[in-house]
């Protein structure tokens, strides 16, 4: 895709971890590029948070690999973890402070962080006119921004958020997604972002990473996605006196031809010639002495019904057992 540079961000190899009895991981295996907005999708439970926290050094790896901007974390950790910035969960901070305190204070703890580069974020993210309040005073969009202007200060090649729209309301994931997908594709981030709504990632990533029970089924461009719903077939209804012979003289187009139960015509077309086919029925049904009433196009799966099918297929509804 053209907002990938094709460098490699974050690159996991045959990633595994158990936890107690549970073998949370099965073998997890993707790569993230630089200036794209990689979504981690999965249903709750799936083992989404569990990878980020291994990325961001939350947790061990048991087996596998995880390399961050070329530094892998079992022999470079300092170097891995200089190059991420992220929210896990939920963003903390004093709400005492106001937003800038929080930034001042967080900036003390790495080095280089300057005031112009404080102010920058805090325009990137749409905080300069609150900035100077309270943080009890924010809602839980403008903590959500305050989170990421925190997370991007020290100038980090990947940026990780797990979940970051649970409980934002529309205008918030909006905002939120625009800044996403700024720091993407204009200023060449990698963005992970994970969810559990394929909706929200339509709109905001490039590429999907899909797991599902602690394994991931895939990795798909949203173009790919978007292709799987559509099929490759067009599914019309057409509403017509003809019958059983309407049924006859559309054979002459197609044999993908059926009369319903309450007595409409079903005709499954290729998507490459279905418009052109679609007419010379409605012609031929006509000419047949035919009355045709309506001729309707049966809706597409949506995306979000692909990932369900793609999940529901495995054990326990996608979640780790």
């Amino acid at each position: 895709m053209e907002n990938i540079k094709n460098e490699v961000a974050v690159s996991i190899k045959g990633l595994n971890k158990t936890i107690g009895k549970r073998h949370i991981l099965h073998d997890i295996s993707f790569d993230a590029y630089s200036g794209e907005v990689f979504g981690f999708l999965g249903p709750n439970g799936a083992g989404k948070t569990t990878t980020i926290k291994m990325i961001v050094g939350l947790l061990s790896i048991d087996s596998g690999e995880i390399s961050v901007c070329g530094a892998e974390i079992k022999k470079d950790f300092e170097g891995a973890l200089k190059n991420i910035g992220g929210i896990v969960e939920n963003p903390e901070m004093y709400k005492h402070l106001t937003g800038y305190q929080n930034l001042e204070h967080y900036a003390r703890m790495r080095e280089g962080i300057t005031k112009e580069r404080i102010d920058e974020v805090v325009a990137l993210v749409g905080l300069s006119n609150r900035i100077n309040e309270k943080i009890s005073k924010y809602s839980l969009g403008m903590r959500q921004r305050l989170g990421v202007a925190q997370s991007i200060l020290h100038r980090p090649k990947t940026l990780i958020l797990d979940e970051p729209t649970n409980g934002l309301d529309p205008a918030g994931i909006k905002e939120l997604r625009d800044i996403l997908k700024k720091l993407a594709h204009e200023e060449g981030v990698c963005v992970i972002v994970s969810s559990h709504l394929m909706s929200e990632m339509e709109l905001m990533c490039d590429r999907v990473g899909v797991i599902a029970n602690g394994s991931m089924l895939g990795v798909y461009s949203i173009d790919e996605l978007l292709a799987a719903s559509a099929g490759a077939t067009s599914d019309y209804i057409i509403d017509t006196d003809g019958g059983e012979k309407a049924v006859e003289i559309i054979k002459g187009v197609t044999e993908k031809v059926s009369l319903t139960e309450d007595g409409l015509v079903e005709v499954i077309l290729d998507n490459n010639t279905h418009r052109e086919d679609i007419a010379k029925i409605n012609k031929l049904l006509i000419e047949g002495g035919a009355a045709v009433y309506t001729v309707s196009l049966k809706p597409k799966k949506k995306l979000e019904d692909v990932f369900i099918e793609m999940t529901s297929d495995t054990k326990e509804g996608g979640q780790i057992a």
